[in-house]
């Protein structure tokens, strides 16, 4: 309402996002982050939940004076952004990674859910919180690591996410974040070593990201205005 300067966050070139895909590559590759057990990375989720909650006085203030959302909801609902981790670390008792099942031929067989790979979450600008928790929280989860990519209009949300990712404790390069224009989030969508895409946004936006994703017969996911 004043257009007074709440914060500077650069805007991603070309090299920043190569830098955050090879991060993340390496650290799904060669990292030990898909090799922890489920329940081992359940517990850094319930500390990046712990961790959010610590913030959330500095993210309802964002959220505020990022989207316009009243301060007094957005306190509230604040007090809740870890909510999704603790969900999903609740998951890795319950979920089943690892299925038995009697084969036609032989004595087991054995249905194994693996993670992914590298995921790029693409996120909308009006409650980003939660777009990137529903995103990150069962990737991570799953053992794949992740690129965030924030709307140029509310970065915020995704820089408190790396604040509280490095305060729990989670490894360089699982979880990586930049706020880039359409130009250089074609790239995050575009390139090989990215092996899904989450994107919440405009429906003329999804049509170009499952165009580009089908191209390369890449996973997404959508959810579309």
């Amino acid at each position: 309402s004043t257009e007074q300067v709440v914060a500077k966050v650069a805007l991603a070139c070309e090299a920043d996002m190569h830098r955050a895909i090879a991060a993340a590559r390496q650290a799904f590759d060669t990292g030990d982050w898909p090799r922890r057990s489920p329940a081992e990375r359940a517990d850094v989720l319930r500390r990046i939940g712990q961790e959010l909650e610590k913030l959330a006085d500095e993210a309802a203030t964002v959220w505020s004076l990022e989207s316009g959302v009243v301060h007094s909801v957005a306190r509230e609902r604040a007090a809740g952004f870890g909510e999704p981790y603790a969900y999903y670390a609740g998951l890795a008792q319950s979920f089943p990674f690892v299925e038995r099942h009697r084969p036609q031929a032989g004595q087991l067989g054995l249905l194994v859910r693996e993670p992914v790979g590298v995921v790029g979450a693409i996120v909308a600008w009006n409650a980003p919180f939660s777009l990137i928790a529903n995103k990150c929280a069962p990737a991570l989860l799953a053992g794949c690591t992740v690129i965030v990519k924030a709307a140029p209009q509310a970065p915020g949300a995704a820089y408190l996410l790396a604040q509280a990712c490095e305060n729990a404790g989670l490894p360089p390069g699982v979880v990586n974040v930049l706020t880039a224009d359409r130009d250089v989030s074609e790239l995050l969508v575009r390139h090989p070593d990215v092996d899904k895409i989450a994107f919440t946004g405009s429906t003329a936006a999804g049509r170009r990201i499952a165009s580009l994703c089908g191209e390369r017969l890449a996973r997404c996911t959508l959810e579309l205005g």
